[in-house]
């Protein structure tokens, strides 16, 4: 039943991060405002409680509103679909172990476990408002970047929730725990700025704006410096990835967000951080060792990689 209600949650949370994304990046800071009922952003209506049910509603609306007949986007079940399936597996598959244990008594609470699905359904959240708000906007905005860094770091006040930073095992492991927090935060803000400057430079134009060293600051102020480094290389190539298809398609002028990229590696690092971090640095060195035909399968990737590169940037020319 956790794993259910789990789900049910987050349909609902997803509900109001429709809103949030809605309203937030308006510019009236009367419709910024998150209290109040859904209004039908078409003709301004208040819409009733049983059409704004997650997903049900918009399905039993057949995607048109009732008050107008015109189209509901939809996005607004996608969100609510996405955060309902972020939480289930936050449930089936937690981070932190299970929050119900079967004994020989009954069923156990643990807490630790409790704290740690709570932390990091809020940081699913965040992340699922800020991914469709730099989407719509290319804006991460700060309203929400920077309490994320706050409640990521006090997050870090229970032990283990952001890992544990490689100190002396004297120290209580509730102080090692905040370092390895406020250590993920400064990783994440600090490597992020240091490639925006660097770009900026090159490129001689803003190469990444202030919002991606916020939201990396604030995953890592969540998840460690480990995971965020991770987040940030897995965010590099998912962007390259679906950034290059897009570029081939509608050319170079367009610009793509990065922050969704990066939300995307944070889940990743979220859930499977330990097994990939094993995987590039453990297995992947000891396969290059042992396998005669690692060098040639790098070699191929990389002539792959440079030829995909070329033709990005010959299309690129060709639409300049």
């Amino acid at each position: 039943m956790f794993e259910v209600g789990a789900a049910l949650l987050g349909a609902c949370v997803g509900s109001f991060l429709n809103v949030v994304i809605w309203r937030l990046p308006q510019d009236d800071p009367r419709q910024r405002s998150l209290g109040g009922r859904s209004r039908c952003p078409h003709c301004g209506t208040q819409i009733r409680w049983h059409d704004n049910l997650p997903v049900l509603g918009w399905l039993l609306l057949r995607g048109r509103a009732r008050c107008c007949g015109k189209g509901i986007a939809v996005r607004y079940p996608l969100v609510e679909a996405l955060t309902a399936s972020l939480f289930l597996l936050l449930a089936i598959w937690p981070p932190f172990g299970p929050v119900l244990l079967a004994t020989d008594h009954g069923v156990a609470f643990d807490a630790t476990a409790a704290a740690a699905f709570g932390l990091h359904a809020l940081f699913l959240s965040l992340l699922i408002a800020c991914t469709f708000i730099d989407f719509d906007h290319q804006l991460l905005p700060d309203v929400l970047t920077k309490p994320g860094m706050a409640i990521g770091l006090l997050g870090g006040f229970w032990p283990g929730l952001a890992g544990v930073a490689s100190t002396n095992d004297a120290a209580p492991l509730a102080l090692r725990t905040l370092l390895a927090s406020a250590l993920g935060l400064c990783v994440g803000g600090g490597v992020t700025w240091l490639i925006r400057a660097a770009g900026s430079r090159i490129f001689r134009r803003e190469a990444m704006g202030l919002g991606d060293v916020k939201f990396l600051a604030m995953i890592g102020a969540f998840l460690g410096w480990q995971s965020a480094l991770l987040t940030l290389f897995l965010g590099c190539v998912v962007g390259a990835l679906v950034g290059g298809l897009l570029a081939l398609r509608a050319g170079l002028g367009m610009r793509i967000p990065f922050g969704p990229y990066l939300a995307v590696g944070a889940v990743v690092s979220l859930f499977v951080a330990r097994p990939l971090l094993d995987l590039l640095f453990v297995q992947w060195p000891e396969w290059q060792r042992s396998s005669p035909s690692a060098q040639w399968f790098l070699l191929v990737l990389a002539l792959l990689s440079l030829s995909a590169l070329f033709l990005l940037v010959r299309r690129g020319r060709r639409a300049g």
